[in-house]
């Protein structure tokens, strides 16, 4: 982190950027007790202070998505969503994270950012992180003019191996908190999702 920022340099690195958000509150620094393992030399551990500034990183998120729309046909990957298709659903999802995502992303919270951001705007309604059943689910993308929905429910990985692991984890808490009851009377297609991240990959599976 650099204290010493000026205005002049605000744009001149990424390392500028996490600096600003630091500074101004937007980020906090994790106490040295608080974190488990070591960080890397010449590193400071951050987080979003609270839930307001996190609601203003992921409208941020779902902004950008739809700004960027024009450059991104997410035709294949709605259809892939819609048919059930979770091969295609994680072939067009990490050609989208090898585009934007930065390596000090890999948080949990970035990647539930990163699902809405990528219905937003589109015509859907999306719901992150509301109650339902006997938790709170991710993501829910509703198509309410076609009748269906499809319940995201995401973990993140610390190694490669462990993507399926923790898709089918996902798809097993959709199961146990019964993310999906609340849909059944007003949509005649649910579809559920478990989806893992490792970095710069995803893998989709389905009930």
């Amino acid at each position: 982190m650099d204290e010493n920022l000026t205005y002049d340099y605000l744009h001149s690195s990424e390392e500028t950027l996490w600096s600003m958000l630091y500074l101004t509150g937007h980020l906090t620094q994790i106490r040295s007790d608080e974190i488990s393992g070591e960080l890397p030399e010449d590193s400071v551990a951050l987080r979003i202070p609270n839930e307001e500034i996190r609601r203003i990183y992921e409208s941020s998120v779902s902004k950008w998505f739809d700004e960027s729309a024009v450059t991104w046909n997410r035709t294949a990957l709605f259809e892939a969503v819609w048919s059930g298709d979770c091969e295609s659903i994680t072939k067009e999802m990490s050609v989208l994270l090898r585009r934007t995502i930065s390596y000090h992303d890999y948080r949990e919270d970035f990647y539930h950012a990163f699902l809405s951001g990528i219905f937003a705007g589109a015509g859907y309604q999306v719901q992150s992180n509301k109650e339902h059943g006997e938790g709170r689910s991710d993501v829910i993308v509703c198509d309410s003019i076609n009748g269906r929905v499809a319940i995201f429910e995401a973990k993140r990985t610390k190694e490669f191996n462990g993507l399926e692991n923790q898709c089918n984890k996902a798809l097993q808490q959709i199961d146990e908190r019964r993310y999906a009851e609340d849909f059944e009377d007003a949509y005649d297609h649910i579809l559920c999702y478990g989806i893992s991240f490792y970095k710069k990959r995803c893998l989709v599976k389905k009930k």
